[in-house]
């Protein structure tokens, strides 16, 4: 499992294409998920501390938005998308290799490092895009062009929803503090 996060990181079509071609990697790319999100959220939630904010709504947070809609949304509107460009995947087959595409946000663990870490956690974001597109194309088996349109259209939905939801939850959050504090 480790080399193939190591060659999702380094944008490895040929990684991509294998685990689009086999569901024994979808509980794999489940973990992947759930350890990315795990090591981002507790990097914003150390910040948070250190910030004096509060760090368990922000680790929750960060851990649902990562996973159900980082990845499950972000799979959900690339297939969509892809298949209106005429791609051919199934839904499954495009959270496998999303799953594996989120593989650079390990960096987000570096997020509460002052000045840089945001830097950091913003590179992972990045690399967690341009990998993306490329499991989005190996998946979808079309080219690069559609694969982009289709990457970015489902990463603007997928930061909109983020944003939305950051908002809600943080409303709860302050309301449940007023009424308990």
């Amino acid at each position: 499992m480790f080399d193939r996060i190591v060659r999702a990181i380094r944008l490895d079509p040929t990684l991509y294409r294998q685990v689009a071609d086999d569901e024994q990697y979808t509980t794999e790319a489940f973990i992947i998920v759930l350890i990315v999100s795990l090591f981002s959220a507790g990097g914003a939630a150390i910040g948070a501390a250190m910030a004096d904010t509060n760090a368990v709504l922000t680790f929750i947070t960060n851990l649902f938005s990562t996973i159900l809609l980082g990845w499950l949304l972000w799979a959900i509107i690339a297939y969509f998308v892809g298949t209106a460009l005429e791609g051919k995947s199934g839904i499954t087959e495009m959270a496998r290799t999303l799953g594996y595409a989120n593989a650079p946000g390990f960096l987000g663990v570096f997020a509460f490092i002052p000045c840089i870490g945001w830097l950091v956690a913003l590179a992972g974001v990045l690399l967690s895009l341009a990998a993306g597109v490329i499991a989005i194309r190996e998946s979808m088996e079309f080219d690069t062009t559609k694969a982009v349109v289709t990457a970015v259209v489902g990463f603007i939905v997928y930061i909109v929803t983020r944003i939305v939801i950051g908002i809600v939850l943080g409303g709860v959050g302050a309301l449940g503090s007023s009424i308990l504090g």
